[in-house]
């Protein structure tokens, strides 16, 4: 009986020394399950808690040309692409048609910070970097593909180089402002002479204003905001201009003669602030990269089809349109090509340019 008793005991402590054994086995498998998976929670929490610690951010951005333009179209465009790719965290509000002041006040305001970003032409740019004007010299380009080439080759890149480093001013891509015609109120222009004395209106950069004296005519700076009054009103007889924003400012309601020079390609660039380019967190500097990529094409592409359609329409409302003999304009620009050379020291730049 008294065996019977000890074998009972001696089994009830092995009973419960298995049952502590399984109990803490059971803890410790319990820990490490819930390690791994809260360090891999931890991983991809991290991840989520990162994307939503991004903070919420708008740009401004501003520019001179109209609202139903091919470029506003194209901004937008941008602003889209920009707000996918951050989950609506980054977004664009675009102020046209000058709201925010005259192309040179958006770009002092560029510089300054208090834009964010903005569309200036190269004509413009030159104001800041005066080799930027080297890309509005006349008859430089022959056609779309060469222009586009030379603005993302080489020579744009040192001529970007120089934006960002002089006036801390990021040249995001550079855009198509088409190929300039010219449109005057009371008087064809069908030869060289036909130039001489006209009051023609110029943008505020010496480029254009050399170009006019080149061909005789007498050159008037006004911003591109009072260009429409100016003609109604006769300060000037004439302006020049791609098509599309011709027609897209309206210029052809006070004009009654188109004449197809095709004197300069004008390039019109998104910039942004440098400061504020930096100040953004790094998944939104890639998201506006990535975007302006794919803008870029958009803007080329739309640019092209709305200049050839905006001719049209300028004529179907009654313009007339005559050819002219190019030769003879770009005879008499040509010493401009070398004195600007001389100008900045820019013999390597101009060829990498060409």
């Amino acid at each position: 009986m008294a065996g019977a008793l000890l074998k009972e005991k001696e089994m009830k402590k092995f009973l419960k020394r298995l049952l502590v054994f399984s109990t803490v086995l059971l803890v410790c498998f319990s820990l490490v399950t819930c390690s791994k998976s809260q360090g891999g929670g931890s991983a991809q929490g991290a991840q989520a808690s990162s994307a939503k610690e991004l903070p919420a951010i708008v740009l401004k951005l501003a520019h001179h040309t109209a609202i139903d333009s091919a470029y506003n179209v194209s901004v937008k465009h941008l602003g889209e692409l920009v707000s996918q790719k951050t989950g609506g965290k980054l977004t664009i509000d675009i102020y046209p048609a000058a709201q925010l002041g005259g192309e040179r006040d958006v770009l002092e305001g560029l510089k300054m910070g208090t834009i964010d970003m903005s569309l200036n032409t190269s004509a413009l740019i030159m104001n800041l970097v005066p080799e930027f004007g080297l890309l509005d010299l006349p008859f430089l380009f022959q056609d779309y593909k060469s222009a586009r080439a030379s603005l993302e080759g080489p020579g744009g890149k040192i001529l970007a180089d120089k934006l960002l480093a002089q006036h801390g001013i990021r040249m995001l891509a550079g855009w198509n402002s088409g190929f300039r015609i010219m449109l005057t109120t009371n008087k064809k222009i069908e030869k060289l002479e036909d130039f001489k004395g006209m009051k023609m209106r110029a943008p505020e950069t010496p480029v254009y204003i050399d170009m006019f004296k080149s061909l005789g005519a007498n050159p008037t700076p006004i911003p591109y905001g009072e260009v429409y009054t100016a003609l109604q009103l006769g300060v000037v007889e004439g302006v020049e201009v791609a098509p599309e924003p011709m027609y897209t400012s309206k210029f052809h309601e006070v004009g009654k003669y188109l004449v197809r020079t095709n004197h300069i390609f004008s390039a019109i660039c998104p910039l942004i602030n440098e400061a504020k380019y930096q100040s953004l967190p790094e998944e939104y500097r890639k998201a506006i990269n990535d975007s302006m990529k794919e803008a870029t094409d958009f803007e080329w592409d739309l640019f092209i089809k709305s200049d050839e359609a905006a001719l049209k329409a300028m004529i179907d409302y009654g313009c007339a349109l005559n050819e002219i003999d190019r030769d003879r304009l770009k005879e008499a620009c040509m010493p401009m090509h070398a004195n600007y050379e001389k100008q900045y020291n820019a013999t390597e730049l101009l060829s990498l340019l060409k």
